[in-house]
């Protein structure tokens, strides 16, 4: 192990020595021939000569001058483009002489160029359509096997960290759209470290109106900073798939098998994995290649589709897990892909074991004490899920479209607790040994069906969108624990055993829908009218129950643990929104009014309750272009919440003795006022951005919490109604290039917020603050080294009002890196970390500073890359853990998670193709 670190360090201070020995420049100014003036603002562009792909370019300043540094001994082609001016043309050899300055350099018009002069068209690398910024994707280079993210980092005023996070033109990248098929998810990080580069036609950026906009032609003023990628043909035929395997010849291993077959645009997939290094042995792209990640997927007009992403319990987790996957799938398009089908089954396994270690402080009036817990459980799920979709284009003006699910989930899982409290004074309190165990399976069936319709006159629509879902949950398991509590002077003074089978039997079923219209009124002003609809109930049941009699059988049912509530909800709301839209800005402003009723029946006692709530919400908002490149949005809503089953219903839950929930049948609903802003500045071709944002938030009615903690520690929650809790934050960044290709950017953003509850018949008032600051510096190159670098330190501050003297201060640091390396005979060196630095406090002393550092060496075999070779060492200071600090009201709480340590992984992979070409990066 420490031959193969020396190793990997040894040749990465070898290529950067070689980087830093190469570089060259060149400068000099641009004038013209005709009126003897300086021109600024014209493009200085370097192609290769073999195939004339752009490698760099410039603009010059108020002065005409222009100067490019760290480039590579090399001959190039320098072309300068201004409007109506010819394109001047030259060749450049900087092998001969690395420094030079080529002084003033004449252009002319083309009114003044001679009738045989012929100028050659040269199409742009950038172009500007309206709000949409074009990359041809082909005039910017990347190495063999580069991958969509290696793409971006190219283009000017894109920027990637080391995360996959993508900011465009000073904004964060929402949504990635790929042109025509249904093999991508839309999240950004994963699209672009998955798709092949040599696969994009071109790469656009843009704000993407929302769904709603894009259907009536009416903006709504909600867009999402958008790259669409548009790909060439060639990219969508044939077949693909993936062998891949990997060991550490000991504990770890992992395997995979993937066939894609397609056919125009029918398309047969099929993947099988068991892995036991992470939570998920599909990558995202991999899980749409050869699986089904589509549920969430819309198609947009022109023909692009956007797939809104969410993992679940099957792809995240902490502990030490093992996972078993399969899958097949189908789709399909016919008939001018008016018909568009897709269905999959998939299978998913997944045991977990692990342990989660927890350190509490509880600050009361009078005193304060900590709680400590040690959990260690094992937990076994599996699910078999079927989905399917289809979609119909009536004709050019309606489309249809509907979707089903159906899943099993079974699970078992084990836990065990040991936890103690002590005072202040480093006296026991109460100390706990607990196990609990749960059997249970979850079938669901849920379906949604969409109908838009445009009418004659243009914004003149008509939507309806509606779902449906019925669920059945069925578990058993049981309880045992001893709990042992002591007076001041450390001796025993009661001891509470049980032993408790527990039953859990719930019936859920919910219909929703919206019907939309929308009208134009007069010129550029429009209006909609939407009324929703929901219906929901609960048919659940709860029995606890104890032996009777010593290693006698569960029959005995605890009344005071036992109840069969029916709950039912019905929503019903009208609303309307008015539209201004106009060149530089458009004001929009509604509001939505109506009720829900709750009935709440208690079959055990034979009591009902009903609840009704009055729902106002409020909206408007403004936004405002004063130039393409700047944007300034205004917006508020008012949002109504109202209590849960769970906050309502009176009976008492006692999974964990020490920590009991109990019911509120008096709760009110809470109504949030929500403020937000938005100022966007940036400069595409100099890299430049300013961005600024923020929220605040107050809440009338707001529910929250009741604690009533005893002198043996032992707490009772309950949700109550309060006023005065609000929060906040701004967040801001500026980027720039410092010198070409290495951008460096700052950050600031603080938070604020007040949190009121009560403590055994107290008012506390939390207040919490937090000040981040944040600086990173990024340099990517088609060449050998490229990095990133990010450091991000934040001051957190917490303090309640029933214990001022008692406040909480810490700092807290956190770094990310990563360094890449394109070594010789095909060979790629790859370190990344993420440290996390914790200062030390009174409750925390411990060192809970974790420094996770990842390396891998690979090597590409064949003139097409296809086998790869890659030996890696996952967290080579056996540091990694889940570390999490969290301060809410009067609890000050760290937790930290196990998970994977240190191994090392050789891994080997074999990728097939015929015509077509897998959306994978290797």
């Amino acid at each position: 192990m420490k031959k193969l670190t020396a190793f990997l360090l040894l040749m990465g201070i070898f290529s950067v020595t070689q980087i830093f020995a190469q570089n060259t420049s060149l400068k000099g100014t641009v004038t013209d021939t005709t009126n003897k003036v300086n021109l600024q603002h014209a493009v200085v562009s370097l192609l290769r000569p073999k195939d004339s792909v752009l490698v760099k370019f410039v603009r010059t300043d108020q002065q005409g001058q222009f100067s490019f540094t760290n480039l590579p001994p090399a001959k190039y082609i320098m072309i300068i483009s201004y409007p109506d001016y010819a394109d001047f043309v030259d060749d450049i050899d900087l092998v001969a002489q690395p420094q030079k300055n080529l002084g003033n350099v004449s252009v002319t018009t083309k009114a003044h160029l001679l009738e045989e002069v012929i100028v050659k068209q040269r199409i742009a690398a950038i172009r500007m359509k309206g709000d949409t910024t074009e990359y041809r994707a082909d005039s910017f280079y990347v190495g063999p096997n580069a991958n969509v993210q290696d793409l971006l980092k190219r283009m000017p005023g894109i920027q990637v960290n080391s995360k996959g996070e993508i900011s465009a033109q000073g904004q964060k990248v929402e949504k990635i759209l790929v042109d025509g098929e249904e093999f991508f998810s839309d999240d950004p990080a994963v699209v672009t470290q998955n798709l092949r580069a040599d696969a994009v036609d071109k790469v656009q950026v843009f704000d993407k109106k929302s769904d709603q906009a894009v259907f009536t032609g009416i903006d709504d003023g909600k867009t999402a900073k958008t790259i669409n990628l548009q790909l060439k043909e060639d990219a969508k035929k044939g077949y693909f798939g993936k062998l891949e395997a990997g060991s550490d010849f000991d504990r770890y291993k992992y395997g995979k098998g993937m066939l894609n077959a397609f056919k125009g645009k029918r398309k047969l997939a099929a993947y099988i994995t068991n892995d036991n290094t992470k939570f998920e042995s599909l990558n995202w792209n991999e899980r749409n290649n050869y699986g089904s990640n589509n549920d969430n997927m819309q198609v947009m007009e022109d023909g692009g589709i956007a797939i809104f992403s969410t993992g679940d319990e099957f792809s995240y987790g902490q502990g030490l897990p093992t996972s078993t996957t399969g899958g097949l799938l189908f789709s399909n398009k016919w008939n001018q892909d008016k018909h568009n089908i897709n269905t999959a089954y998939q299978y998913n396994n997944l045991n977990v074991k692990g342990r989660i270690q927890t350190t509490s402080q509880t600050i009361l009036p009078d005193t304060s004490f900590t709680n400590t817990q040690d959990q260690n459980f094992v937990s076994d799920r599996k699910r078999n899920r079927i989905n399917s979709k289809y979609e119909l284009r009536i004709d050019s003006t309606s489309t249809l479209k509907m979707t089903l699910t159906g899943s099993i989930v079974t699970n078992r899982n084990a836990n065990s607790f040991l936890g103690k409290a002590i005072s202040e004074d480093g006296k026991l309190i109460n100390q706990s040994d607990r196990t609990t165990t749960n059997d249970g399976e979850d079938r669901n069936l849920l379906g949604s069906l969409q109908w838009q319709k445009r009418l004659k006159k243009k914004g003149r629509t008509l939507s309806f969108n509606g779902d449906f879902s019925v669920m059945n949950k069925t578990n058993d398991g049981y309880l045992l624990a001893k709990n042992d509590f002591y007076d001041k002077n450390g001796s025993l003074v009661r001891q509470d055993n049980l032993d408790q089978f527990k039953t859990n039997d719930e019936a859920l079923s919910s219909i929703n829908g919206k019907v939309a219209y929308t009208e134009p009124l007069w010129k550029n002003t429009f209006m909609e009218l939407n009324y929703r609809f929901a219906f929901n109930r609960n048919n659940a049941e709860r029995n606890t129950l104890e032996r009777t009699s010593p290693g006698g059988k569960y029959e005995n049912i605890i009344d005071t643990l036992s109840n069969h509530f029916i709950y039912n909800s019905n929503n019903h709301m009208g609303g309307f929104t008015l539209r201004l839209n106009e060149k530089k800005f458009n004001l929009y402003g509604g509001a939505s009014l109506g009720s829900v009723r709750f009935n709440l029946d208690d079959i055990n006692k034979g009591n009902n309750r009903n609840i009704s709530f009055t729902n106002f919400l409020p909206n408007a908002g403004i936004t405002f272009n004063p130039k393409k490149q700047t944007r300034i949005n205004l917006n508020y809503n008012g949002t109504t919440r109202n209590p849960t089953l769970q906050q309502i219903q009176p009976f008492i839950d006692n999974t964990d003795p020490l920590n009991i929930t109990i019911g509120n049948p008096n709760l009110k609903q809470e109504f949030r006022h929500n403020f937000t802003f938005s100022y966007s500045d940036y400069k595409v071709l100099k890299s430049k951005n300013f961005y600024l944002s923020g929220n605040f938030s107050t809440t009338s009615n707001a529910i929250t919490n009741a604690n009533f903690i005893d002198s043996i520690g032992r707490r009772v929650n309950q949700a109550i109604n309060v006023n005065g809790n609000y929060n906040g934050y701004i967040w801001s960044r500026y980027g720039f290039d410092v010198f070409p290709s290495y951008n460096l950017s700052f950050g600031f953003s603080p938070n604020i917020s007040r949190f009121v509850n009560r403590v055994n018949g107290l008012e506390n008032v939390s207040t919490n603050n937090s000040y981040g600051f944040e600086v990173s510096l990024g340099h990517w190159t088609d060449k050998k080294l490229s990095f990133y670098l990010n450091f991000e330190s934040r001051y957190n501050q917490s303090k309640s009002s029933i214990r001022p003297e008692a406040v909480t201060k810490y700092w807290s640091h956190t770094s990310y890196a990563n360094l890449s390396l394109k070594l010789p005979a095909k060979l790629f060196l790859e370190v990344n970390s993420e440290i996390n630095l914790y200062q030390k406090t009174a409750l925390f002393a411990n060192n809970s500073n974790v420094y996770l550092v990842n390396s891998s060496l690979k090597k590409t075999f064949g003139k097409s890359d296809k086998l790869e070779m890659k030996v890696a060492i996952n967290d080579i200071f056996n540091q990694n853990q889940n570390i999490d600090r969290n301060i809410s009201t009067n609890f000050i709480t760290e937790t930290i998670r196990q998970n994977i340590q240190r191994f090392w992984m050789f891994t080997i992979a074999y990728n097939f193709s015929k015509n077509g070409k897998p959306t994978n990066g290797f």
